[in-house]
């Protein structure tokens, strides 16, 4: 749809238990998140209670998915519905061909090239759009396409042999004016890295570079191929949504391999309206920033949004698949002031960055007690209130990611964990709120004037291209930038430690902090990702001219005037805002506090999130 809707506020569960989206929906919500599977999970078990659907080629049975529209509008009778669509093979259609690969769960990247898994997911996608469409079409408010392992279009097939896919291989490259490759790089070519274990090389690891990008581009197009036939069924009538995109959450054995690196395409396509991701599960502690798997600046850029999904294990969560199968965690939030405070942190999230957000209540009983039900309520209400205006970004601080300097990594080296996932837990401690792009997002920012501080994590591959895009966006407009790792390390296509020193003006220099000023702008670099700290972000920042609210330590998201903060110690946090004077009042209690002198003081509970509205 051309036309951004107004942010959604979500229930979604695996199930569907009756009494929970009745509690819900006395507090006022209207929107459920429906999933018709037909297949299994990672654990093996059925994601849906209901039936499946998908019986045979040319054979679907509707009755499923109108007993579960018909079960929960009792509780919730005009709910609007956000449809996801199985569109994994059912167990005939992945047994029946084993010489043909149909294993979309395990085997996306090959199945996705398979004619025989693309003609018939495409009847059954069409079939059932058509259906949903005519029957529900005056409710259902978004599709979500849904394949790949956890339905979230991993490939976890490890670039692996597969006829179809070796075929689409060549086709790929001879487009691309490259030489028949004839087989798909072998094992001992796709996952080399000759310099430190860390990069491969531009010249010798050519083939290599190219084929993860022909894997991450196939996931990607079979996206868009699905999107557009979606699009052609429904018109504008909904919004159309996938999972995808966690370049900043995905590390060991995955941010290559898994097939999520061209998110950039997906949204370029104009087919997909939101791309969805849970919550971090690397920072999702309480006291932890949370924080999103995709760049949300680089949707924000497109015209596109986030679709937060809030999974994170509550003190009350059932933990039960089956009765053998416990999947408890150690990351669930303790008792129910942590519940509480963690709900109020991931509604500021959502909220400043004007995503969608579903509250995810995998297998039941995430979200009980009358105190939850009462704060679930208050975030409905905030919501209503404050997100449909359009978003005022505030941040001066950004994190570049890059996806194309990703495909020379080594995803198992042991930095690859702190390059994007511990930056971005760093930056949520330094102070100050901020956003995530990608490198090629720079020139379209038509903001990029308010950011002062920008870290790069992975700028490794220095095109021509990227060059002048450095030189125009950041070196002439005087910013202050911090490049991560070997940055630079490969320039024109040639791999050379020197020319790091060309890039940042220091030569690589193991965990210290270097520094560098060219007059116009200032150049920080630090080869050792290990070393960075909350604190030297938060020193440089400040130099940088970049507002800091509090000390290191808790997460800051702000927007407009909208300004929350996180923390699980509590005690008495001095806030500094812009105005000097006014009023801030928190918004779930509706204490007001006076600003004076660009302060005021606020005394958190342990732990606690606060969200304020800031009044001049």
């Amino acid at each position: 749809m051309s036309k951004q809707q107004k942010p959604f506020l979500a229930y979604r569960s695996f199930y569907t238990p009756l009494n929970t989206i009745e509690k819900f929906a006395k507090i006022g919500y209207d929107t459920l998140c429906l999933f018709p599977a037909h297949t299994q999970n990672s654990r093996g078990t059925p994601y849906s209670q209901y039936p499946p659907m998908w019986k045979w080629f040319d054979r679907v049975d509707t009755y499923p998915f109108d007993e579960m529209i018909r079960n929960v509008s009792r509780p919730m009778p005009d709910a609007k519905i956000l449809c996801m669509i199985d569109m994994n093979s059912p167990v005939w259609l992945e047994h029946m061909y084993p010489f043909d690969c149909c294993d979309t769960f395990n085997n996306l990247g090959k199945a996705i090239h398979n004619p025989l898994w693309e003609e018939a997911t495409r009847s059954y996608l069409k079939t059932f759009l058509e259906y949903a469409d005519k029957t529900y079409g005056d409710r259902i408010t978004a599709y979500i396409l849904a394949c790949g392992a956890t339905d979230e279009w991993y490939d976890y097939s490890g670039g692996t042999e597969d006829p179809h896919r070796r075929e689409a291989w060549r086709k790929y490259c001879i487009a691309k004016g490259l030489p028949d490759p004839v087989d798909i790089p072998p094992a001992s070519v796709r996952d080399r890295f000759i310099h430190d274990g860390l990069l491969r090389d531009p010249q010798r690891d050519a083939i290599a570079v190219e084929y993860w990008k022909f894997c991450n581009e196939a996931i990607a197009d079979s996206i868009i191929r699905f999107a557009k036939l979606t699009r052609e069924v429904i018109h504008d009538r909904a919004q159309i949504g996938c999972f995808y995109g966690y370049i900043v959450e995905k590390t060991e054995k995955t941010l290559v391999h898994c097939g999520h690196l061209a998110y950039e395409k997906v949204l370029d396509s104009g087919l997909i309206d939101f791309l969805i991701s849970p919550g971090t599960y690397e920072d999702r502690e309480i006291g932890g920033g949370s924080g999103f798997l995709t760049p949300h600046g680089t949707a924000a850029v497109r015209g596109r949004r986030l679709l937060h999904e809030c999974d994170q294990r509550t003190h009350t969560y059932n933990s039960y698949l089956a009765p053998d199968i416990n999947l408890r965690l150690n990351t669930a939030w303790p008792d129910e002031c942590s519940t509480i405070a963690g709900l109020k942190r991931e509604a500021a999230l959502g909220l400043t960055c004007r995503t969608n957000l579903w509250w995810f209540d995998m297998w039941g009983d995430y979200y009980q007690g009358e105190n939850v039900m009462n704060t679930l309520k208050q975030i409905r209400e905030l919501w209503t209130e404050y997100a449909p205006a359009p978003a005022v970004d505030v941040c001066e601080t950004a994190m570049i990611v890059d996806p194309d300097s990703t495909y020379f990594l080594n995803e198992d080296h042991k930095c690859i964990f702190e390059m994007n996932v511990g930056t971005r837990s760093k930056l949520y401690r330094s102070g100050v709120p901020w956003d995530t792009y990608s490198f090629n997002d720079l020139p379209l920012l038509k903001n990029i004037d308010q950011y002062k501080f920008f870290v790069f994590t992975s700028c490794f591959n220095l095109t021509p291209e990227k060059q002048l895009i450095l030189e125009k966006e950041i070196f002439a407009r005087g910013k202050t930038a911090l490049f991560l790792g070997p940055a630079g390390i490969i320039r024109n296509g040639v791999y050379d430690p020197g020319n790091c020193k060309k890039l940042t003006g220091n030569p690589l220099a193991g965990g210290t902090l270097q520094y560098k000023d060219f007059g116009t702008w200032k150049c920080y670099s630090l080869e050792d990702y290990f070393a960075l700290t909350p604190e030297m972000l938060n020193k440089i920042a400040a130099e940088a001219g970049v507002h800091i609210y509090i000390p290191c330590g808790n997460p800051v998201y702000a927007e407009g005037n909208l300004l929350a903060i996180h923390t699980k110690d509590g005690g008495n946090i001095e806030i500094n805002v812009r105005q000097k004077a006014g009023t801030a009042t928190e918004l779930f209690t509706g204490k007001t506090f006076k600003i004076t002198g660009n302060h005021f003081t606020y005394s958190f509970s342990c732990p606690d999130t606060a969200l304020f509205r800031l009044d001049g």
